[in-house]
C-alpha cells in the first residue's frame, strides 16, 4: 500500500471518530448536540442535513479504501453519487443554519450571537462546496482531487470537532479560536505527516488550507460588523 492512499485511507477513519464524538447527542439520543430536544417543525431538516453529512464522510472513507485497495473503477461509479450527497449537503445546509437561528435568536455559538454565527455557518458550507467543485473538476487528475476533498472535509467538521470536550478545553469556545482552531491544526498535522510520509509538500492542500484559514478569519471579524448584523435581520425576517 503506497503511503498516499494508506494515509486518506486512515484520515476517512479520524473523520468517521471526530463526527460520532462531536455528535454523539444526536446520533445516539435525537437531540441537539446540548441535549436539549429539537424543535418539531426542525425535525425533517435536520435529519436530512445531519444524514447527508455523516453519509459524506462515510464514502469519504469507502472511497479513500477502495483506491487503496486498488478497485479505482467501483471508485469512480460511486463517485457521483458522493456528488448527489455533496449537493443535500449545500441544499440543506443554508436552510438549517436560517432556520436554527429563526427558531431562537437569542442563542450564543462559540460566543457569536445567533444573527452573528449566521454567517459563519454559510461560509462552512460554501467552502464545503467549493472544494468539491475543485476536486470534481479534477477527478482526472489525483493529486489535487484528493487534496481538495480532504479540504472539503475539513471545511465540514468543524462543528464536530469543535463541540469534542477535549477539543473545547483545549481551545475554548470563544470566536474564530473555539470552531476553526481546531479545524486548521489538524490540518497542519496532516500536512505535516503527508509530507514526512511522502517526503514533498502537498502545494494544492497547502493552498486550500492557507485560503480557508484567511477566508474564515475574515469572515469572523465580517460576522461581528453591523452591516452584517442589519443583513442577517434581513435574512431572518424572511
Amino acid at each position: 500500500m503506497k503511503p498516499e492512499r494508506f494515509f486518506y485511507t486512515a484520515v476517512g477513519a479520524i473523520f468517521l471518530v471526530f463526527t460520532v464524538l462531536g455528535f454523539q447527542q444526536y446520533i445516539f439520543h435525537g437531540k441537539h448536540v446540548d441535549g436539549s430536544p429539537i424543535a418539531p417543525g426542525m425535525l425533517a431538516i435536520v435529519v436530512a442535513h445531519s444524514s447527508a453529512i455523516f453519509l459524506w464522510f462515510v464514502m469519504f472513507f469507502v472511497q479513500a479504501l477502495l483506491i487503496s485497495t486498488q478497485n479505482r473503477r467501483v471508485h469512480m461509479t460511486l463517485g457521483w453519487g458522493v456528488v448527489g450527497i455533496a449537493a443535500l449537503v449545500v441544499l440543506t445546509g443554508p436552510v438549517v443554519a436560517t432556520r436554527s437561528i429563526h427558531t431562537d435568536p437569542s442563542q450564543v455559538v462559540f460566543d457569536w450571537p445567533g444573527p452573528q454565527f449566521l454567517l459563519v455557518m454559510y461560509t462552512e458550507i460554501a467552502l464545503f462546496a467549493v472544494f468539491v467543485t475543485l476536486g470534481v473538476l479534477a477527478r482526472k487528475r489525483p493529486r489535487v482531487h484528493r487534496p481538495m476533498m480532504l479540504l472539503a472535509c475539513l471545511s465540514l467538521v468543524s462543528g464536530a470537532v469543535g463541540r469534542i470536550e477535549t477539543t473545547g478545553a483545549i481551545f475554548g469556545g470563544h470566536h474564530w479560536v473555539g470552531i476553526f482552531g481546531p479545524v486548521v491544526t489538524l490540518g497542519v498535522l496532516l500536512l505535516a505527516v503527508r509530507a514526512v510520509m511522502t517526503r514533498s509538500l502537498d502545494r494544492p492542500f497547502a493552498t486550500g488550507l492557507a485560503a480557508m484559514t484567511v477566508v474564515t478569519l475574515i469572515v469572523g471579524r465580517l460576522a461581528m460588523t453591523s452591516t452584517w448584523v442589519d443583513w442577517a435581520g434581513t435574512i431572518l425576517k424572511q
